[in-house]
């Protein structure tokens, strides 16, 4: 079954939790483009609630369990918006070794060096120049040490670090949501690459002036969050996984359907033994850049 191999599945919204906040501008943008297009793009990425020390198969048929979104927030929140009941996901097992935590970088526009050194000094976090200039190999970015919250590009590509005052978990994201009100309103997401795509966003992006470095967090830490009812803002963690599933395109019609989901999942069953009998699926086994029409 087609639908099973790449885990595919619809599940009631409202059984959707997550380990993230939403970025409420992107939601409102999201609603109007979905209902602009007609359906729904990519799948969200979820796992069923994965505490270590209460397995469940992340896998399982059964849509009655929770599932923890990794990927999709910003999209789950925006088809409440448009009041659809039902979404398509595609279910990851959360401790799965291949399924990797990384973290996200943000591109900061029109601000300038001075303006925004000075904002997070008023917000009370201590900033200060990194002693040597900034390099980093793929592996490294973003594995900052204990002492260091943050690391701050500028086009001049001097470095400044964010040190948290508390070394603990829950401070740290707490001092990350201070970072990231100070450059709300001008700021996007793009995955680190390695200190030679960092250099060469500059070069590309010309409004671009300044580039935080997140740091990464652990899957356990993740979990441990959540149990406290603790969320990341949004923007920071990045769950990366083999085999994502991209471009299915799945109609509002059919998310908006006042069906049973086992109607929905048989629909689906047909949709992909028909995208793959016909050759309309692609497998790609390198990591690529995908640019929406």
């Amino acid at each position: 079954m087609p639908s099973n191999l790449f885990k595919l599945g619809f599940v009631h919204l409202e059984d959707l939790i997550f380990h993230e906040t939403c970025d409420f501008n992107r939601v409102r943008r999201l609603a109007d483009q979905i209902k602009k297009d007609g359906h729904l793009k990519n799948p969200i990425l979820a796992s069923n609630f994965p505490m270590k020390n209460n397995p469940v198969d992340p896998l399982s048929a059964d849509n009655s369990e929770k599932l923890l979104v990794l990927d999709g927030a910003n999209r789950v929140s925006a088809l409440k918006l448009l009041g659809y009941p039902d979404v398509l996901v595609q279910k990851v097992d959360y401790w799965d070794p291949n399924v990797e935590l990384t973290s996200w970088g943000h591109l900061i526009f029109n601000i300038a060096k001075d303006k925004l050194i000075e904002r997070f000094k008023s917000e009370g976090l201590e900033i200060s120049p990194h002693e040597t200039e900034f390099k980093a190999s793929d592996d490294e970015l973003g594995t900052l040490d204990e002492n260091t919250l943050c690391l701050i590009i500028f086009r001049d590509r001097s470095t400044w670090m964010i040190n948290p005052k508390e070394s603990t978990l829950e401070y740290k994201v707490k001092s990350l949501y201070q970072i990231t009100s100070i450059y709300n309103m001008s700021w996007e997401i793009y995955p680190q690459l390695g200190n030679d795509s960092t250099s060469s966003v500059f070069d590309t992006l010309e409004n671009c002036t300044v580039i935080n470095i997140l740091p990464r967090f652990t899957k356990e830490e993740v979990i441990d969050l959540l149990s406290r009812g603790i969320l990341f803002p949004f923007g920071v963690t990045r769950f990366v996984i083999p085999q994502r599933i991209l471009g299915l395109g799945i109609s509002c019609s059919v998310l908006g359907a006042k069906v049973p989901l086992s109607e929905k999942n048989l629909f689906l069953k047909e949709l992909m033994s028909y995208r793959v009998k016909s050759k309309k699926a692609r497998f790609y086994e390198k990591s690529v850049f995908l640019f929406n029409e």
